[in-house]
């Protein structure tokens, strides 16, 4: 064997990693769901998940990791390898709010965001039937009667947890916040007025026909148009409510880049934006970059919501 053919067999041999990542993906690709099958967000998720794997050309297998305020799918994502087979569709609740609560087997660094793909509104929603005519009159109640308003929310820490609580805190009123284990298990219940309101999607508040006082949000949004905004009747918003793909940290560059670039393909593709606007989610493509820097921000609003809040454990 000549020194030239021996060199080309040491480089194939010895090729580096970077050399192994042209070829990425090249078998399936898990995609870690936090939330039921059948909610909202996993009827997103596969969808997106359906325009990851056309532009990708690789399938996406997507799977239910419930429980633990959202914290074992992301758990699961961090102990995964860094190769770019295992990804999260997420909310950002497990990277910016439950580190401060509890301790986690993860750090909020162990995962790194590839893209924001969607954007939830919540509505403070109340029974058609419920004697108050505007959010006004349902604080103006709750100054004169502190802790006797019951709010219905998804989980203690959860974004719609959150939202309300930092709603209440603005306005100056005490309501007594009572966790479910989702939002489909107390909605309903909403029509009867137990509790007396609730932090809930747009899509079950319209599904449900429940009667919306404001949208918790600095714009009115589409599906709602004839609803205020919060902003508009003079509170600030607490939202963190936005969530996308996320990967281990680690992650080899060019896999990484190229999974934004699908990412971005894939949040703005018509069936995406469509299932979205269905489901009535704001869906967005937000850049690896952009959704890094909010994140960032958010965390230092969290950290002191919790603590204020005397939300950790």
């Amino acid at each position: 064997m000549t020194l030239a053919r021996r060199s080309l067999g040491a480089l194939i041999f010895a090729a580096p990693p970077a050399l192994a990542q042209g070829i990425y993906p090249d078998r399936p690709i898990q995609m870690l769901m936090p939330l039921p099958a059948g909610s909202g967000t996993d009827v997103l998720a596969r969808v997106f998940a359906g325009e990851l794997e056309r532009v990708l050309g690789s399938r996406i297998i997507v799977v239910n990791r419930t429980g633990g305020a959202l914290t074992i799918a992301m758990a699961a994502l961090a102990s995964a390898p860094a190769d770019g087979y295992t990804l999260a569709f997420s909310p950002v609740t497990p990277l910016i709010v439950q580190p401060h609560r509890v301790r986690l087997p993860y750090a909020r660094s162990s995962v790194v965001p590839v893209c924001g793909t969607f954007e939830n509104v919540y509505h403070v929603a109340i029974s058609p039937t419920s004697r108050f005519p505007n959010l006004a009159a349902l604080l103006s109640h709750a100054r004169e009667h502190p802790g006797a308003l019951r709010y219905g929310h998804s989980g203690v820490a959860s974004a719609p947890h959150i939202a309300g609580a930092g709603l209440w805190r603005r306005a100056g009123v005490d309501l007594t916040h009572v966790p479910y284990r989702g939002e489909a298990e107390y909605a309903a219940t909403l029509m009867s007025g137990t509790p007396d309101v609730g932090i809930i999607t747009s899509y079950l508040a319209t599904s449900l026909g429940l009667r919306s006082l404001a949208v918790i949000a600095t714009e009115r949004i589409r599906s709602h148009p004839e609803v205020p905004t919060v902003a508009e009747l003079g509170y600030s918003t607490t939202s963190v409510t936005y969530g996308g793909i996320f990967v281990r940290e680690g992650t080899p560059v060019p896999i990484l880049a190229r999974l934004e670039a699908a990412c971005a393909e894939a949040a703005t593709s018509p069936a995406y934006t469509t299932m979205a606007e269905r489901q009535a989610v704001q869906g967005t493509h937000t850049s690896r970059a952009a959704l890094t820097a909010r994140m960032e921000a958010d965390d230092a609003t969290m950290a002191a919501l919790v603590r204020d809040l005397r939300l950790a454990e």
